[in-house]
């Protein structure tokens, strides 16, 4: 060996053991797609004019995909999916995992939106050893047409919030889950999130009781419990968020959780208000600009949106130092939303993530997998293809099927053991209650 390659060698040598997981790039990245982390999810269906247009206009390169539906009577079973990014030839397997989230006012974005540096970020934490996986959750807003006028209304709005919300929860579960065969420590596992991202992630965290469930999420069709979808049997929450630009529904859900948040914000933000007050007040002018003028005549010419009110991170900032709980803040004057994308700020605040999330793995690992007991097993099930119900135990009980209207279809009584025929129904989705059982959602497709 000639002393020039002796140097080199020498030099990456001394440079390796100085680099430090978590902190320093150390690997190259491996990545699977389209990894299914929950089925059976119920989802809209029928897209309406203005959707339909902009997505042909986007599949020309022209355009953004905007998902807007006409009503939440048509759904369509799902799946959901994520992307995983690991460290290559990492011997590791308690590796901390982080969950990035992506924004788009839930009615636009995908897991492998550059625009927002989901890649970016998924790649850069995997390169340090983390287990990094971009989110797939359910998009898309019920909004009516009428007189060339879109609306869209805050309960449908926050009934689109809730959806994400459940399906952030399944995403962590199945990380839970899977802690082994992915190679995580199940008591290391972080969320990023991005605007609508950050919201859902801060209400991951936060939202921990069905009390705490909105209202609007519990009219009919019941979206269901908070962890309705997915793999069950783990802790559905994150030990620790960093928030870029996000808020929450409610400030009373926001009690003595003693979970590390980073909570990143312009003060100046009038898309998520940093304080207080109805988001995306701008979204009438993003949909108008996103709607080419050729394509009108088939939606809507005027916007009319109206949100839920949502406390911003100076509110949160407020309860937590209130709380004693410790947290960490970065908030600047004069931004606006997404901000890393003014200057230098990309790198700022990638800097601040990547410390807050550095620090976090320096300390014990949180809860791991947590088996929900506490409920009691359920006695009613489906028959196949859901022709049929019936009660493995327990005493007689009322039941009521009743369509996504509300409008009760079929009615009786039900024993242990006796079979209730459900084919005189028409083709549909519907909900069963039985007194003493959970609702459940069913389709028959005849």
């Amino acid at each position: 060996m000639n002393k020039f390659v002796l140097i080199l060698v020498t030099l990456a040598v001394t440079f390796s053991m100085g680099a430090e997981r978590y902190k320093d790039r150390l690997f190259e990245v491996s990545k699977e797609k389209n990894v299914v982390y929950a089925s059976g999810v119920l989802h809209l269906k029928k897209l309406n004019s203005i959707s339909t247009a902009l997505l042909m206009y986007s599949m020309l390169g022209k355009g953004t995909s905007v998902y807007l539906y006409d009503n939440e009577t048509d759904l369509t079973s799902v799946s959901l999916h994520m992307d995983i990014y690991k460290p290559k030839d990492d011997t590791e397997t308690k590796r901390a995992a982080v969950l990035v989230m992506h924004g788009g006012a839930f009615a636009a974005g995908a897991k492998d939106d550059t625009d927002q540096q989901t890649i970016t970020y998924c790649d850069s934490l995997a390169a340090r050893g983390f287990v990094a996986v971009a989110v797939e959750y359910r998009l898309g807003i019920t909004a009516t047409i009428e007189n060339k006028v879109l609306t869209i209304d805050s309960l449908d709005f926050s009934r689109t919030v809730y959806r994400g919300i459940q399906d952030v929860r399944a995403a962590v579960r199945y990380v839970r889950m899977n802690a082994d065969k992915l190679g995580v420590d199940p008591g290391r596992i972080y969320l990023i999130g991005n605007s609508a991202g950050a919201i859902l992630s801060l209400e991951n965290i936060y939202m921990d009781k069905e009390s705490e469930i909105p209202a609007a999420a519990k009219r009919e069709p019941d979206l269901g419990g908070l962890d309705a979808y997915g793999v069950q049997g783990a802790n559905s929450q994150a030990n620790a968020v960093a928030a870029l630009w996000g808020a929450v529904h409610d400030i009373n859900i926001i009690e003595d959780v003693d979970k590390p948040v980073l909570l990143v914000h312009g003060k100046a933000d009038s898309t998520v208000l940093f304080k207080t007050g109805r988001p995306l007040g701008n979204i009438a002018g993003v949909l108008e600009n996103l709607m080419p003028a050729s394509l009108a005549m088939v939606g809507a010419t005027a916007f009319k949106v109206q949100t839920p009110t949502l406390y911003g991170s100076f509110v949160i900032d407020s309860v937590l130092t209130e709380k004693n709980v410790d947290h960490e803040t970065y908030f600047v004057d004069d931004m606006p939303h997404e901000f890393y994308d003014e200057g230098d700020y990309d790198v700022k605040v990638r800097e601040k993530v990547f410390d807050f999330l550095y620090a976090q793995t320096q300390k014990p690992a949180g809860p791991e997998r947590i088996v929900v007991a506490l409920a009691k097993p359920s006695l009613l099930k489906m028959g196949e293809d859901n022709h049929s119900f019936y009660l493995t135990g327990g005493n007689e009980r009322q039941y009521a099927v009743t369509d996504l209207r509300g409008r009760i279809v079929k009615s009786g009584m039900v024993s242990a053991g006796e079979s209730v025929d459900l084919m005189d129904l028409e083709r549909g989705v519907y909900v069963l209650r039985v007194k003493g059982e959970r609702p459940l959602r069913f389709g028959l497709a005849k």
